[in-house]
């Protein structure tokens, strides 16, 4: 972390191409909004898509990649960046830190925050980097406390950390960019396993051993993930999501995707859009 005299840890803005990082981890806690822009999220074994607004809590040495969704989107995010020792080495043992000291380690699974507490950690974010001092620092302690405090938070990976070397993030990267960039068009192993320069059999292995998943399983992830934000966010009728998706038939489609989602496409578009409903009935009343 680039530190001064004057500060104990790192709170500013990213945007792009600043904002553009491969996957990777490092020892610092991480706090962070995601100002403007939306993609997929990658953290851990996780992966999912973000939003402007969205703001994450990760644990030290905790794999992420905030991949935007095209490729000339404007992106930025604010972040915060914290050493474990930054309260000292008997603070967090202090009564009153017993929640935050539980927070810290929890966030270890990645943490996403969800209604008003997303408002409220995101609101502090956006003015922390303006801030100096004593107030910068009791503004993070803040955020820390407003999530331990609260059950408005969803947990996004259980597996355990391991550490990776910069040859490793690197063709771990690799491999991801090139997933995303054809997942909607068929995938041979072989080509994939040449961007690493092993055989398929010893890249499965090491695929499997880095993200606790084997390597279709992943892409299977990836179109599915698609497929959800397509029902979210077109008309497309649900066959023409199934092969925009990568999918080359109905049947495996469905199959992939109540197996992930745990319902089937129609239910989860129909669902969204009650909920998407009530939530523009709600703003209507209250501006009434």
């Amino acid at each position: 972390m680039p530190l001064d005299s004057s500060t104990s840890f790192v709170a500013r803005s990213y945007m792009t191409p600043f904002f553009e990082t491969p996957w990777h981890q490092h020892e610092e806690y991480e706090l962070l909004i995601e100002a403007v822009g939306s993609g997929s999220a990658f953290v851990g074994d996780h992966i999912g898509e973000y939003s402007a607004g969205d703001v994450f809590l990760l644990g030290k040495n905790l794999p992420h990649w905030f991949r935007k969704k095209e490729p000339d989107m404007i992106c930025s995010a604010i972040v915060v960046q914290f050493r474990e020792d930054i309260f000292g080495e008997n603070f967090l043992m202090l009564p009153e830190m017993q929640l935050i000291r539980k927070t810290l380690s929890q966030a270890n699974q990645g943490i996403v925050l969800k209604g008003e507490l997303r408002e409220t950690v995101g609101q502090t974010l956006r003015r922390i980097e303006s801030l100096s001092g004593f107030t910068q620092l009791s503004a993070l302690l803040d955020c820390l406390h407003q999530i331990s405090i609260s059950d408005q938070i969803s947990y996004l990976t259980q597996s355990a950390i391991m550490n990776f070397s910069k040859q490793d993030q690197d063709r771990i990267h690799k491999v991801f960019e090139y997933t995303m960039q054809n997942f909607q068009k068929k995938i041979l192993l072989e080509d994939v396993a040449s961007l690493t320069h092993q055989s398929v059999s010893a890249f499965s292995h090491y695929f499997k051993k880095s993200t606790k998943k084997n390597y279709i399983q992943f892409l299977t992830e990836i179109r599915i993930s698609h497929a959800c934000k397509l029902l979210v966010t077109t008309e497309k009728s649900i066959t023409e999501i199934c092969y925009e998706s990568g999918f080359h038939n109905w049947s495996n489609f469905s199959k992939h995707f109540n197996k992930i989602v745990r319902q089937s496409p129609m239910k989860y578009r129909k669902e969204y859009m009650q909920t998407a409903g009530k939530n523009k009935l709600g703003e209507g009343s209250a501006n009434i």
